[in-house]
């Protein structure tokens, strides 16, 4: 075998692993189980976020699932790097798409947070919410009603 063919064989097999690894990173999946909605009635809308940053503002990842006709929801959030998340759902309850709110904008459909934390007077921090995912993992939800 010639220098050259050696090289660029040498050069293709690092190309690949290099490929294979980056591919790796972003292969984890979430899978959220969400519980206490009314059965068969609405759907859950899930939230990922991923920084303090974009916490509750702009989530890396939405997705709403059909609530089942045991109350319950499981939403996947599939090609995640490991890391730090967040993960908010809304139950919305008249399927309009949207969370609907109160007097002073506080959540008139049930609302949960990663951690089951519960906000006091706004909805819970990141830092509250948020968990390490270095693999592939699942979490449980229990949906609340928002207090005031």
């Amino acid at each position: 075998m010639k220098k050259n063919e050696f090289q660029r064989l040498l050069l293709a097999a690092l190309v690949a692993f290099s490929l294979d690894s980056v591919a790796g990173q972003n292969s984890l999946t979430l899978t959220v189980f969400v519980e206490g909605a009314k059965a068969d009635v609405g759907q859950a809308i899930a939230s990922l976020f991923s920084s303090s940053d974009n916490y509750l503002k702009a989530p890396i990842s939405e997705k709403t699932f059909p609530i089942d006709d045991e109350g319950r929801a499981r939403i996947v959030f599939k090609n995640l790097k490991a890391g730090t998340y967040s993960v908010s759902i809304v139950y919305d309850e008249n399927s309009d798409g949207k969370m609907n709110t109160g007097l002073f904008g506080i959540p008139s459909e049930l609302v949960g947070f990663s951690n089951n934390v519960k906000g006091v007077f706004g909805p819970p921090s990141f830092n509250k919410t948020s968990f390490s995912l270095p693999e592939s993992d699942s979490i449980s939800i229990i949906l609340n009603q928002a207090k005031e």
